[in-house]
């Protein structure tokens, strides 16, 4: 059976409430990552690297790389991955029971308590890649440091090498980019996974999981590969397209790609009688597509109330008026919220 419309736009609506929520962390970490500039910058200034005797730098790169830990931890602390979980399996279950008209759906209870623990970003551990990400800043500040030492540059002209200069990034400026991409996929990965468990922990109306890429210019060749391919609740392919599962979606960094249920047919839960709901389309330059295959799609469909609260009134008519993309939709910029926040939001709902 074709994904429900109904059922796909609130996995729609939900994941736009994750875009959101991603882009509220991820200006916390890199607020966080600013504070940690400006204490190395400050360290630098403080110990006159470029007047102490070469042996004693190794010392100084040593307190500096304490420094680095001890911020990096803090951002890992700052996730909050069994509350997003619980957020994101409510939204939804509550969203697929007004699409369906059924009241019997389960929150899979059982996974959140392990969501903080197992949780595996593209395979790793949460903490590794934050670990890996406070590693290699390490490195690169002190590779900079000697590097400036080595052409007797000054304590500035070295900070400038942290920091950056016209035309050329610092190595905070990149340290910053990787972690905004770690959120990015990290939130991704938590919202997925809550999803597809809610899936599996409601098999009596839900019978597989299909893969909704997001179309555009920006989406991966493996994503393109994988978009409308489908899944039985073993993960074994069923359909047209007979790609393996290989751990669903994010399939990659800053993955946009979602799973939508396969929901049973109501000859499949005992209603013979009752006829099956058509599949909608949508008019395009290249004929009639399925109407479930953008964000553009999902919005279009929406009332101009909806889409100037979640994208932001300025951003919404922008895109009305086609000044700006579907990357630009997705990435959540427009319209922030705290993990507080979208608490609230999805409570509101259920009111």
């Amino acid at each position: 059976m074709p994904v429900n419309q109904s059922v796909f736009d609130e996995i729609l609506d939900n994941a736009l409430l994750v875009f959101r929520y991603a882009a509220s962390q991820r200006a916390a970490t890199i607020k966080r990552l600013e504070e940690l500039e400006k204490k190395l910058v400050a360290q630098l200034a403080e110990e006159a690297v470029t007047t102490r005797q070469k042996r004693r730098v190794e010392t100084f790169l040593k307190e500096t790389s304490s420094t680095i830990d001890k911020h990096y931890k803090i951002i890992q602390a700052d996730f909050e991955y069994e509350k997003l979980a619980r957020a994101v399996a409510v939204d939804l279950q509550y969203g697929i029971q007004i699409a369906l008209g059924y009241e019997g759906l389960y929150l899979p209870t059982h996974y959140f308590a392990s969501v903080n623990s197992d949780i595996l970003i593209l395979g790793a551990p949460s903490a590794d890649w934050w670990r890996g990400q406070s590693e290699d800043l390490k490195l690169k500040f002190g590779q900079q440091v000697r590097q400036g030492l080595n052409n007797n540059e000054t304590n500035q002209q070295i900070i400038s090498r942290i920091v950056g200069k016209s035309g050329e990034p610092g190595v905070m400026e990149v340290a910053k980019r990787h972690a905004a991409t770690l959120v990015q996929t990290s939130v991704q990965t938590v919202a997925n996974d809550a999803r597809r468990n809610t899936f599996l922990a409601n098999k009596d109306v839900i019978s597989g999981i299909q893969q909704v890429s997001t179309l555009d210019s920006h989406t991966s060749l493996t994503c393109v590969a994988y978009s409308e391919c489908k899944w039985d609740l073993e993960f074994k392919p069923i359909g047209r397209k007979k790609l393996p599962y290989n751990g669903g979606t994010p399939r990659h960094m800053n993955c946009r790609s979602l799973e939508v249920p396969i929901t049973k047919t109501f000859a499949e839960l005992g209603l013979k009688n009752v006829p099956e709901a058509a599949t909608s389309t949508r008019a395009s330059d290249e004929g009639q597509l399925k109407a479930d295959i953008t964000f553009n799609a999902f919005l279009k469909r929406k009332s101009q109330a909806y889409q100037d609260e979640m994208l932001g009134k300025g951003r919404a008519d922008m895109w009305r008026k086609g000044k700006i993309t579907l990357k630009d939709l997705v990435d959540g910029k427009g319209r922030p919220l705290t993990l507080a926040e979208l608490e609230a939001l999805i409570a509101a709902k259920r009111r």
